[in-house]
């Protein structure tokens, strides 16, 4: 009787995660990595030179308009922070430019802003 217990309390408590689940993620279409972020959204980052871009899309992979995106960027390259404002750019995207140029692997985690509603999230990505 207890197995039993324990088996079911298990399956309720994992139920919720896979509600929540969105699968594979899209595939990259601006030449950077994507992550699922906070708040059901896919998050495409690409980081060449200093300038840092992100495209961000609802859970359907459906683009959230530019003019309602924001937020920041803290990116770490070689031991050292670096926060970037990301501002609103072309179509759903938002960008932001690094005070010098990313090279080898950069760590970044984004807390952004899309249609009001809160998005984090976190990129292990080579410098291009």
């Amino acid at each position: 009787m207890n197995i039993r217990a324990a088996a079911l309390t298990t399956a309720f408590l994992f139920a919720p995660l896979a509600a929540f689940a969105h699968g594979t993620p899209p595939a990259p279409t601006h030449g950077g990595i994507v992550s699922e972020g906070s708040g059901e959204h896919w998050v495409e980052l690409s980081i060449a030179g200093d300038q840092v871009t992100a495209w961000v899309s609802d859970e359907d992979n459906k683009p959230i308009p530019a003019a309602q995106l924001g937020g920041k960027a803290t990116v770490l390259i070689d031991g050292k922070t670096q926060a970037v404002a990301l501002s609103p750019a072309d179509a759903n995207s938002v960008t932001g430019k690094l005070a010098s140029p990313a090279t080898g692997r950069v760590t970044a985690v984004l807390a952004l802003t899309a249609g009001g509603r809160p998005v984090q999230v976190k990129f292990v990505v080579p410098a291009r």
